[in-house]
């Protein structure tokens, strides 16, 4: 999987799951609606905006006549290796970023 589809679903995901839980309890708040402007939540991290902290270990693979693209490496689940006999040249890396999200709040 490219690495900017991972990205993006995985954003999606997290924040279609706040959404879905939002919508499912009963009692509680998840993500509440907080005055941020004058709650001194910053200091204790606790805000509507959070970092999404991504570790991902990605290939670069460069193929004769096209543009290198960042492959998200996945585990091997089962045994199965999957191999591509194309002339390309690869190379691994391991990538560490965040990205700010705001997360819904609730009603």
């Amino acid at each position: 999987m490219e690495l900017r589809t991972f990205v993006k679903e995985t954003l999606k995901d997290i924040i279609g799951g706040v959404q879905d839980a939002q919508r499912e309890i009963e009692s509680g708040k998840i993500v509440p609606v907080l005055n941020e402007e004058t709650w001194n939540g910053l200091q204790t991290g606790l805000t509507s905006i959070q970092a999404v902290s991504f570790e991902v270990s990605v290939n670069a693979v460069e193929r004769e006549g096209s543009e290198a693209k960042l492959n998200v490496v996945a585990a091997v689940i089962g045994g199965g290796v999957r191999g591509d006999s194309s002339t390309a040249s690869e190379h691994t890396a391991k990538l560490s970023f965040k990205i700010p999200v705001q997360y819904p709040k609730s009603e």
